[in-house]
């Protein structure tokens, strides 16, 4: 037996060989499967400047919406496209959702690209979460023609109107191949290891593009005697770079410079897989947010109303969502996103906000907490509580 597996860390994801090659086994078996569904050219002249690359849910189409309205008051003159994949065929996306996203933001440089049918097709058979992220941003990788690339979550809401230029100006000063928001710490890998979260992440679009599609992939390894699973792009961080060509520059959640539920198309994704499993569901009590922030202004009372609490479930766009798992600090924090969402992008206080997640609460027996209100960082965000409570909408 290798040195190497003689002594791994147990502090690594997987605490035992027969884990680690089960999982390294199926790995490869996926790594095979999608070997050959994206490729590129690594050689290409590109031009000064960034481009947003978003994966957009066709299963959740109002998202997208939602995301462009916040990104659009944070963008500046370097940005030169936004490339939206859809994670589908054209004849498969609601009728008119390109058109009428152009339509809404047509001060962005927005194109749409979309899975071809063999790509399409071998998605929803495999219906991996991470499958779907690599896919389509190996796809609108492909097509950028900037030195810089933005990997902007379909999830994410940025609030603040220069953290992102100021990211930007920071990774072209330090000459960096990376730049994240956060360093990753899940599945045997630690802060320590200076490895960059994809999302949200400036990338050196040359050096990314120097790799083939399938290297970025999800993959089952080691790293510095750790058995290890491997996010999207980590490996290639932690095999081609060195220490200070990976960097981050945080972006405060606290601090109103984000909204990012995390997990919410991987949680989803993963309902329309298991429909009413008890799986992690903490980021889908957000989706009415988005729904809402796209102009949908019944989405809270759709979401109250879909609640059973008989069941502890949610039905969503077609998924059956489980509550089961749903703590109540989990609760606390969705309300808490939602309002610093709501008031960053000017709506007044909204009471189907309130009921909504008052029927959460309910659902899972817990009360509304009283506490909430002292859990806010800003005399603004009590009063807009208090306002929301007690108005009649």
């Amino acid at each position: 037996m290798p040195t190497l597996f003689k002594n791994f860390h147990a502090d690594g994801k997987y605490s035992n060989l027969l884990n680690y090659w089960t999982a390294k086994f199926y790995r490869a078996i996926n790594r095979y499967q999608v070997g050959g569904a994206v490729s590129w050219e690594p050689t290409q002249t590109l031009a000064p400047g960034c481009t947003v690359v978003i994966g957009m849910c066709s299963k959740l189409p109002k998202i997208i919406y939602a995301n462009l309205a916040c990104l659009q008051h944070s963008l500046w003159s370097d940005v030169k496209a936004i490339h939206i994949v859809v994670d589908c065929q054209p004849q498969d996306l609601e009728p008119d959702i390109e058109a009428n996203v152009k339509q809404a933001f047509p001060n962005l440089n927005l194109s749409f690209f979309y899975y071809s049918q063999q790509q399409s097709q071998l998605a929803e058979r495999i219906k991996l979460p991470y499958l779907y992220c690599w896919m389509s941003w190996c796809i609108g990788l492909k097509h950028v023609t900037t030195q810089t690339v933005l990997i902007h979550d379909y999830d994410a809401l940025i609030l603040s109107s220069e953290s992102l230029q100021n990211r930007y100006q920071q990774f072209q000063a330090d000459g960096a191949k990376v730049q994240g928001i956060s360093w990753y710490k899940n599945n045997g890998l630690k802060v320590d290891d200076r490895l960059a979260c994809t999302f949200e992440c400036f990338v050196d679009t040359a050096w990314i593009r120097s790799f083939r599609p399938i290297d970025l992939f999800n993959n089952v390894g080691t790293y510095q005697g750790r058995l290890v699973d491997y996010d999207i792009t980590l490996e290639i961080q932690a095999r081609s770079l060195a220490p200070a060509e990976r960097t981050v520059a945080a972006m405060s959640k606290a601090g109103s410079e984000i909204v990012h539920p995390s997990q919410m198309i991987h949680q989803y994704t993963m309902f329309r897989k298991f429909p009413g499993r008890s799986l992690p569901c903490y980021s889908m009590i957000l989706l009415p947010l988005f729904n809402y922030l796209a102009g949908e202004r019944s989405a809270f009372q759709k979401a109250q109303a879909s609640i059973s609490a008989d069941s502890k479930t949610m039905t969503w766009e077609g998924a059956i969502i489980s509550l089961q798992q749903l703590q109540a600090e989990q609760i606390d924090w969705g309300l808490q996103q939602s309002i610093q969402a709501l008031m960053a992008c000017e709506v007044a206080p909204l009471k189907t906000l309130i009921d909504y997640y008052q029927a959460l609460y309910d659902a899972m027996g817990c009360p509304f907490p009283e506490a909430m209100l002292h859990r806010y960082s800003t005399p603004r965000q009590q009063e807009w509580l208090i306002q929301a409570q007690h108005a009649l909408v």
